[in-house]
Parts: structure tokens; sequence; C-alpha cells
């Protein structure tokens, strides 16, 4: 019997963040490069689990009240073993891209939900940056 290897969608889903803010040119770029999906969200997605949206099965739901108005980008299907992940962040970090909030999908956020994912996200930038 061989073993199945879960690999996670290649996608970028993005908060608070998109067509005409700063280095958004950039960002699309990179992504189109290391094959990634841009999934923009907003608050009729915030119910939907990660591992849903990153694979664009999740239907809008009803628009709810959202956890953080901070833009944030979960990055999905990148590895972290083979510098994958690293090189697409230094990347946009070179191209002047700015996103406060960011997270790669792991097994245990991919059942949480959008809100959920984004509650703690900010919640850790609070912590580390005191609010600000």
């Amino acid at each position: 019997m061989k073993a199945h290897i879960h690999t996670e969608p290649r996608a970028l889903l993005l908060w608070r963040y998109g067509p005409g803010d700063p280095g958004y040119d950039a960002l699309e770029r990179s992504a189109h490069h290391y094959r990634l999906t841009i999934r923009p969200m907003d608050e009729r997605m915030l119910g939907a689990t990660i591992g849903d949206l990153c694979a664009g099965r999740a239907v809008p739901g009803e628009a709810v009240a959202a956890p953080t108005d901070r833009a944030a980008m979960i990055v999905s299907g990148l590895r972290r073993d083979n510098g994958d992940l690293n090189a697409f962040l230094d990347q946009i970090k070179a191209e002047g891209v700015s996103i406060p909030l960011r997270a790669m999908v792991t097994p245990t956020s991919r059942g949480w939900t959008l809100g959920q994912l984004l509650g703690e996200l900010g919640a850790e930038h609070d912590a580390l940056h005191g609010g600000q």
C-alpha cells in the first residue's frame, strides 16, 4: 500500500489587499512565478475553512463582522523545506510589498475558518507590536 502525501493547493488568500494597493502588481507577478492562485477574501468568506478557501471550494455566505482591518496574506502550497516559501517572501519584500499579517497553511489551520485565523493573526500582531 502506498502512502498518500497530502499537498496543499497553491493559493494566496488576500484580505484587505488588492489591485490599487502599493506593491500589488509585484505581488501578482511573484504569485504567478510561484504558480499561486490569488484568491481575494471578504467578509462573506469569514465562515469558510482555510482548506476550502485555498482549494476554491468555499461558497460565500452572509457577511459578518471582520476580526481585523489589517491587510493579511495566507500562503498555501509553498514548502519551507525546499526554500520556496522563503524565496517567495524574500522576493515580495524586495519588491516593496508590505502586508502586516502573514501566515502559511498548516495541518491545524487548514480546518480553521478565515475569521478564526485572522483573529489569531491580529492578536499575535498586537502582542508583538503593542497594538500598532
